[in-house]
């Protein structure tokens, strides 16, 4: 199938596609499916890291001020 044809077919078409068409439409819901994966994992991951960063940060203040004899 062409990349034409294959760019043509809308959901709203009242045509159902055919099975190579449908398998093409599968396989990129399935791409675009692992990219936002992958991005919600990159998101979560940042953010674990910065709360973690955030966390040690006030424990070495806390460290710091009760070294210091302050509280």
């Amino acid at each position: 199938m062409s990349e034409e044809q294959m760019n043509s077919y809308r959901l709203t078409s009242m045509e159902e596609p055919g099975d190579e068409r449908m398998a093409q439409i599968m396989r990129e819901v399935a791409e675009d499916a692992r990219e936002s994966t992958r991005r919600a994992a990159e998101r979560v991951t940042a953010g674990i890291e910065a709360a973690s960063h955030e966390a040690r940060l006030r424990v070495e203040e806390m460290i710091n001020r009760l070294r210091s004899g302050n509280k």
